[in-house]
Formats: structure tokens, sequence, C-alpha cells
């Protein structure tokens, strides 16, 4: 029988269950990893893979571990807890592109749906805990904007 830890889990516990996720997306995406070859790596299913990177606290700690083996075999738990992955320092560090959906309205055509416009960001500082990218500067004009 399952039982739902979220109720015997202290709140500050579970919000570090949902960081150590964002980390791990973090990591993942930063080594250009899917979810599904991170968790056939690990020897997790897909939905455990996903279920992990949520933060989800009914996940063992040997699953965690597997998954963080299967992105970074010579990183640590403690070093991803602390951002010793030089993969996550230089993803972001790196450019962003930036995309921006117009609306039908806003492009000038009625019912058509909506049109794909693709900006190039110079920066663009990526934190996990915002969900996106924050700080955008020096946008470059793009040839296929109409």
């Amino acid at each position: 029988m399952k039982y739902d830890e979220s109720l015997r889990t202290p709140e500050v516990r579970l919000k570090e269950a949902e960081q150590i996720g964002d980390q791990l997306r973090t990591l993942r995406i930063a080594r250009g990893v899917t979810q599904s070859e991170a968790a056939a790596r690990a020897g997790v299913s897909r939905s455990t893979a996903v279920l992990l990177e949520k933060g989800d606290e009914s996940r063992t700690l040997s699953q965690v571990l597997r998954y963080l083996h299967a992105l970074e075999p010579e990183l640590t738990l403690a070093g991803l807890l602390t951002g010793k992955s030089a993969a996550v320092r230089v993803f972001n560090e790196a450019p962003r592109v930036q995309r921006v959906y117009k609306s039908s309205a806003s492009a000038g055509r009625k019912g058509v749906g909506s049109t794909f416009v693709n900006k190039s960001v110079s920066k663009a500082t990526f934190r996990p805990d915002a969900g996106q990218s924050t700080e955008m500067t020096a946008k470059s004009k793009d040839p296929y904007d109409f």
C-alpha cells in the first residue's frame, strides 16, 4: 500500500525536494539529454523521471542518485546541490533564443491563428526556480519578423 508522503513531510522539506528536482532537470537540459534517455540510463521509467524532476517526495534516494549518475557520473549529490556542475554553469551563461507568439489580431490577420516570431537574445539568466528566462537584453531583428 502506497502512502501519501506529502502529508507527513514538513513543508520546508517538500520545497527542498522541488529544488532538487529543478536542479536535476536543469542538469539534464544542460547535458542535452532527453528525459527518455536519462530514464533508460538510470534504469527507471520515464514517468519516474518526470516525478524526479518535479521533486516528488516519494521517490527513493536510490532513484535520485541513479538519475544523477546517469546525467553526470562524476557529480555527487552535494555537488548538484551546491552548483558544482560545469555543464550547468555553461548552460546558464549561454545566450538564449526567445520565442514570441503574436496573436492573429496583433499580426494584422483575422482568424488565421498565431504567427511564430523567433528573436535572438544575447544574454539570458536561467533560474530553474522562476520557470523562465528573466533577464533579456540586446534583441536583434529577425529577418522573418512579419
